[in-house]
């Protein structure tokens, strides 16, 4: 029979209440990118008494290996409480960013990178990777403002393309935003009156046929095209010649590691 260990808390008072006195640390970066996740650094927002924090950085600033972002003061248990709640949401946070900015970095102009699939994540996190996203100028979904989205599996739930599309048009939220993996569902949507198409299949030459098939049939220009699926950093470029105006990049994005930070107590 296990016996579960006390909670980190009570190991932080059990180790450091003995200690009087106030004493300082500081968070700082141990590795060059962009910060993010500002907002989320208040001991308001930790369950325990954490000391004093003072944000030394804004979302969306460069940073250095080296750069101090949080001062911390308080007592022993409250800077090995701090610990806990003020690296990894930044961590987090500015893994995204760095990695995000990377993305906006390297799209050519007319390009706009999205990353939608924040949807796929634990609820806890997502504040945390929009706040990344939008300090690197990078859009939480495929298009800003308001439009009605429709994944393959809405198509299939609705009953295909032109019904999914009147469907979508009559939620009268928007433009409407459609999935497509061929030439002719792409043709059928456009006739339909979709605002948005995403070639979804991660295939350039598929994004490349819709586009010219969209142009001959003079429909291409009542059309927002965009492309997903395992988008990387090396496909940008040429996801733009092929016709793309937004890609949605994913894994690429939110498998962003941790940006490196360190804790350390001044004595």
């Amino acid at each position: 029979m296990s016996v579960l260990a006390p909670p980190a808390v009570d190991v932080a008072r059990a180790l450091f209440g003995g200690l009087s006195g106030r004493r300082r640390a500081v968070v700082e970066a141990t590795q060059d990118g962009i910060v993010a996740g500002a907002g989320f650094i208040d001991p308001a927002l930790a369950p325990v008494d954490g000391g004093g924090w003072n944000v030394r950085f804004r979302d969306g600033q460069a940073v250095r290996a080296g750069d101090i972002l949080v001062e911390l003061d308080g007592a022993a248990t409250d800077l090995g409480i701090a610990e806990d709640y003020v690296l990894g949401p930044i961590g987090y946070a500015s893994g995204v960013a760095t990695r995000a900015k990377a993305f906006r970095d390297r799209a050519p102009p007319g390009l706009s990178v999205a990353c939608g699939g924040w949807k796929k994540l634990p609820a806890p996190l997502k504040p945390l990777l929009r706040a990344g996203l939008a300090a690197a100028s990078v859009l939480p979904r495929l298009v800003e403002g308001d439009f009605v989205y429709l994944s393959k599996n809405a198509v299939l739930l609705l009953g295909g393309v032109e019904p999914a599309i009147q469907a979508g048009i009559a939620v009268a939220h928007g433009p409407v935003a459609l999935q497509v993996q061929t030439v002719a569902e792409a043709l059928v949507a456009a006739e339909g009156g979709a605002g948005v198409i995403m070639v979804d299949t991660g295939r350039l030459d598929d994004l490349a046929d819709v586009h010219r098939a969209l142009t001959e049939t003079g429909l291409r220009n009542r059309i927002r095209l965009a492309f997903g699926g395992g988008v990387t950093l090396d496909q940008l470029a040429d996801a733009h010649s092929a016709g793309a105006q937004a890609v949605d990049v994913g894994r690429a994005i939110l498998d962003a590691p941790l940006l490196d930070l360190r804790m350390r107590v001044i004595s």
